[in-house]
C-alpha cells in the first residue's frame, strides 16, 4: 500500500480514545481508589496522627520532624 493511501486510510478511523478533562480526571481518581483503597482503609501510625493534629490545632510541626 503506498504511505499517501495509508495516511488517508488512518484517518478515516474513529479516535475513539478522545475523553474530557472530566472523564479523564474520574477515570484516574477511580483506578487509584481502588489501587491504593487498602492503604487508605488502614490507620495512621501514631507519629503521623500526632502531626496531623497538630497541622490541624494550627500548630507547625517541630524543627527536624519527620
Amino acid at each position: 500500500m503506498p504511505h499517501s493511501s495509508s495516511n488517508q486510510w488512518a484517518k478515516q478511523i474513529p479516535n475513539s480514545l478522545n475523553f474530557s478533562q472530566e472523564q479523564v480526571t474520574f477515570i484516574l481518581g477511580h483506578s487509584l481508589r481502588s489501587l491504593y483503597s487498602d492503604v487508605l482503609a488502614d490507620e495512621l501510625p501514631d507519629r503521623l496522627k500526632a502531626l496531623v493534629e497538630q497541622l490541624e490545632n494550627g500548630r507547625s510541626p517541630p524543627t527536624g520532624a519527620r
